[in-house]
């Protein structure tokens, strides 16, 4: 459905640090999308030097760019105006390592958006369920929540000088 240079059209990553290679479905509120890993990926060679296998915290990651792809379709045209910035991750469980050379299929459901009462920003949160299979095997299921801001407030206090 996406390509890797499609996607690097939506979100503002590229290599070495995009973990989505593609997007196969986009429906309601789910999302399913795959990265393949590789024996040259950078950080098989010190994680762990004796045991390669990926790093818990990209596999977030990857659920993560997955998940502003598609709130950014959501959004439509006018994304290009917000940022979409980890909020929290509430709870992860990782059953199984992911190895060098194994595909994974990254799928994510929103699972509710919810505005923030007026203060300082004009955000959104948005709660998502995250997993990543290799074949048929789960590997790592997550619950994390992405913010949604505008870029012009938002850069107005964060941007440095």
């Amino acid at each position: 459905m996406l390509s890797k240079e499609e996607v690097k059209k939506i979100i503002p990553y590229d290599e070495p640090f995009l973990f989505v290679d593609g997007v196969e479905e986009i429906s309601g509120n789910k999302i399913a999308g795959f990265y393949q890993t590789s024996k040259n990926d950078y950080y098989f060679k010190g994680h762990f030097v004796d045991f390669p296998i990926m790093p818990g915290v990209l596999v977030i990651e990857a659920l993560g760019q997955l998940s502003t792809i598609f709130l950014r379709e959501k959004l439509g045209k006018d994304h290009k105006n917000y940022h979409f910035l980890a909020y929290d991750v509430r709870g992860v469980q990782f059953s199984q390592p992911i190895f060098p050379g194994d595909k994974i299929i990254l799928k994510d459901v929103i699972l509710g958006i919810y505005g923030m009462p007026p203060g300082s920003f004009t955000f959104k949160i948005s709660h998502i369920k995250g997993q990543a299979f290799v074949g048929e095997e789960l590997k790592c299921e997550a619950r994390f929540s992405v913010a949604t801001v505008k870029k012009e407030e938002f850069n107005k206090k964060y941007v440095r000088k």
